[in-house]
């Protein structure tokens, strides 16, 4: 089955990336490969279903019934090679929702906190930050010869050996590095929330976004996991969904499920969106699954063109990534020695608009979506070459 993803979508009125997008950038007639969310449509089964739903005419208080469960369990089956059973569902309206959820049923003392392994999504601290809960940085390793990161378990164990610091927050694919995390690493993990009763809460919404054959393994399928974990889903990223608020929230422990499910309803929650139900049930099949392979493989291709790009004309940037999440980490620090610097040469000369590495701490960084058309992509990187020819940077 053949898919446009050449496609560029007008964004209009108070669609959030076009608000966000410099002057410069608009004017100079490229578009924004900030945000995590594709600049092409979504999938046909989406469409449809949406087209259903606005036809029906009933837009009223909605449950997940066995058909909405049975869609999802099959789905991670079919998608993540894992075995949830329908009782484990637990429908929120979000990712960030949830985690606000989970600190608020986790984090009940004044000096409580989160633990994450930065740089990390931002948002994670923005979450604890508004409900007054500390957040605890652990690190990550980073190796600038071949652009990978690793967990330092060292820091991890210690900032969990706290008492105070009850709840680990875990991105994977890790958002903005685009590195999946290995069965050895979450078996480490697992075993020291095991040993000091820390909550684990898996931000698993880039998990169907796996190239080159990689699959991100499901928190809950890690041996002794089971007791600690809350898992975050949903269709959010698989098909470009982020602006229809929900999230499947999967815990498999009973005790916890029950205690999520009525701090939800603390934090009135009400009903699922009727529109998500129709949508989730169509896309979790056999025709959603050959959309996202088929935006899987055009994003790898995507990452292909801007690394041999920046090999041929900016060798000494490090382009990290390219395991899960159509996100490219770029390290600039070979060329700039500030993230001022950085972002001036990015937004007043080149004219191009990416992810500022400073959102998450890492100022000589740059976070590029990479689900955007190709020609789009192209057009940036240009845009990017000819400013380093003109102002004379250093290649």
């Amino acid at each position: 089955m053949e898919f446009d993803f050449e496609t560029l979508v007008e964004r209009s009125g108070a669609n959030l990336k076009l608000m966000m997008t410099p002057p410069e950038v608009v004017k100079a007639g490229n578009i924004s490969l900030d945000g995590a969310e594709p600049d092409f449509k979504s999938a046909p089964v989406i469409e449809e279903a949406v087209i259903r739903f606005a036809k029906n005419g009933l837009y009223g208080f909605t449950l997940p019934d066995e058909a909405y469960k049975s869609a999802v369990t099959k789905w991670m089956q079919m998608s993540r090679k894992t075995q949830i059973k329908p009782e484990w569902i637990v429908t929120t309206l979000g990712t960030i929702y949830s985690l606000a959820t989970t600190i608020r049923l986790v984090c009940t003392d004044p000096d409580d906190g989160i633990i994450v392994t930065t740089p990390v999504y931002n948002r994670y601290r923005q979450a604890a930050d508004r409900l007054n809960k500390k957040t605890v940085e652990c690190p990550l390793l980073y190796d600038s010869v071949n652009g990978r990161y690793q967990m330092d378990f060292d820091a991890i164990r210690s900032a969990m050996a706290n008492p105070n610091n009850k709840l680990f927050v875990l991105c994977n694919p890790h958002n903005p590095i685009g590195q999946i995390w290995k069965e050895k690493d979450l078996v480490r993990l697992a075993e020291l929330a095991n040993s000091y009763g820390v909550i684990v809460y898996s931000d698993e919404i880039f998990a169907d976004n796996c190239y080159q054959g990689l699959t991100c393994p499901c928190y809950l399928d890690i041996k002794g996991a089971k007791s600690h974990a809350i898992v975050a889903t949903g269709l959010g990223k698989s098909f470009g969904f982020t602006g229809v608020n929900h999230a499947n929230i999967i815990i498999a422990d009973d005790e916890l499920r029950a205690r999520f499910t009525d701090r939800r309803t603390r934090d009135h929650y009400g009903s699922l969106d009727p529109c998500v139900y129709e949508c989730v049930i169509s896309a979790y099949t056999k025709d959603g699954k050959a959309w996202v392979d088929a935006s899987n493989a055009y994003v790898w291709e995507n990452m292909c063109v801007l690394r041999d790009y920046f090999a041929k004309h900016l060798p000494k940037a490090r382009v990290c990534g390219g395991e899960g999440a159509y996100i490219l980490w770029i390290d600039w620090s070979a060329y700039f020695s500030s993230g001022e610097e950085l972002n001036e040469f990015l937004v007043k000369k080149a004219h191009v608009c990416l992810g500022e590495g400073s959102d998450y701490d890492s100022p000589l960084f740059t976070r590029v979506c990479m689900a955007t058309p190709r020609k789009c992509l192209i057009k940036t990187l240009e845009s990017v070459g000819e400013a380093f020819s003109k102002f004379g940077k250093e290649k």
